[in-house]
């Protein structure tokens, strides 16, 4: 944290563009971006820990709308929040880089904090309906993630796109780590406080953005391009990118979402006993990110570093269900580790590859990618729930090899992606 105020202290100089920025303009805009980043992500992640207990417990209203099984209707409730970012995703980058991104970061984290607002009350109302309704609002808005990536490609060169991806994902896996050690707690003074204190979160980045990152943000983008940032799936290089990480992002997303459903179904977990296994599993991500993404870089490529990180990952994900007692802790750890690698170098291999491209249109298609993979994952798991947990962790483990085989072949067999890097 030291680091950020250091950067926050940086002198401020206009300039005309920001790849032509002083190094300490751009290091001052990172370390807000990071700042931004990471409480935003805290307060997404504030309701992780409590939504399988929830439902598993099978007590609240929320978990009997229209007598459907409480895991399909755990599947509805986080199916729906992708399904919003997915809508923002497509089109939030697109306008960041034709309205600029300072302006669309505080307007969305606004509209996140009214979310969250509409989600507490109908957890206070047990309103299923509404509950549904307010997260997909809230998911519309959290597709501002693809803003801040696109901050940080704007940074290169003075500031190298891998380091600025990797400590943009470090404090989103801070987020991820903090966000569910605050929700297990604040679930014991109701659901409502949860949410809650996630909306009073987005307000605090609003007014961060708002005041701390610099006009020259709301710069329209040279090469901006109106629109969807799924026109570029009109190119088939981008169409198989696309496969890759969507099958990528539905394995993680299988995992994520249901490993809390297998820890309280074979172990009885508490909320706050799942939020401490989210702590370890958040801080290999973040020691990966911060101390060993650079030692990769100096050995590796991008696309060879993606591959290894996708490989661990989906490799760890295979043996977790199979293990016991205390020794599924490892796989915590090299399941952290694989995704933490991956998600520094795969996004760098892209921008590299298409560097001409508007990059908030470009990290908006990854976002949105994401978002529909969290979708699929979320509808298709809360059904294989019903029959066996363990199905959904073994089907993500095989999406995870299909993403690698697809890459592997794409990059060393094909050349199918402008950039060999």
């Amino acid at each position: 944290m030291s680091y950020l105020l250091i950067l926050l202290k940086a002198d401020m100089k206009a300039t005309d563009s920001l790849q032509a920025a002083p190094k300490q303009t751009a290091q001052r805009i990172l370390g807000v971006t990071l700042i931004v980043t990471l409480i935003s992500v805290a307060g997404i992640a504030l309701p992780y820990p409590v939504l399988a207990p929830l439902f598993h417990d099978n007590s609240s209203p929320l978990t009997h709308f229209m007598g459907l099984p409480s895991e399909f209707l755990m599947g509805i409730v986080l199916g729906i929040y992708p399904l919003g970012i997915i809508i923002g995703g497509s089109f939030i980058g697109s306008l960041s880089d034709t309205y600029g991104r300072k302006r669309m970061l505080s307007l969305t984290l606004m509209g996140s904090a009214l979310g969250y607002g509409l989600t507490a009350f109908a957890a206070h109302s047990e309103q299923f309906v509404l509950f549904c309704l307010a997260r997909l609002l809230t998911g519309i808005c959290e597709g501002n993630i693809a803003i801040a990536r696109a901050i940080a490609a704007d940074l290169h060169p003075q500031i190298d796109k891998t380091r600025s991806f990797s400590l943009i994902s470090a404090m989103g896996y801070g987020g991820y780590l903090l966000g569910p050690l605050a929700g297990g707690y604040l679930i014991y003074w109701g659901m409502e406080t949860v949410f809650g204190a996630a909306a009073l979160a987005c307000i605090l980045c609003a007014l961060l953005s708002h005041h701390l990152l610099p006009r020259q943000l709301d710069e329209t983008q040279a090469n901006a391009e109106k629109g969807s940032s799924l026109v570029l799936l009109r190119e088939p290089a981008l169409r198989r990118f696309f496969l890759l990480y969507l099958l990528l992002t539905m394995g993680v997303n299988f995992y994520y979402e249901f490993y809390p459903l297998h820890l309280v179904q074979q172990a009885d977990f508490t909320p706050a006993q799942i939020s401490w296994v989210t702590v370890l599993l958040t801080g290999c991500m973040i020691a990966t990110s911060i101390w060993f993404t650079p030692v990769l870089q100096r050995r590796l490529n991008h696309a060879s570093a993606s591959l290894v990180g996708i490989l661990l990952f989906g490799a760890s994900l295979a043996c977790f269900p199979y293990l016991t007692n205390d020794s599924y802790l490892l796989t915590f750890m090299t399941i952290g580790a694989g995704i933490a690698i991956y998600n520094s170098f795969l996004p760098t291999y892209l921008s590299h590859a298409y560097q001409d491209r508007p990059q908030g249109q470009l990290m908006g298609m990854l976002v949105t990618i994401f978002c529909v993979g969290n979708l699929l994952a979320a509808l298709f798991g809360g059904l294989l729930a019903v029959f066996d947990v363990k199905i959904v962790l073994l089907i993500g483990a095989l999406c995870a090899a299909a993403a690698g085989a697809i890459l592997y072949h794409g990059h060393f067999k094909r050349e199918y992606w402008p950039a060999h890097n």
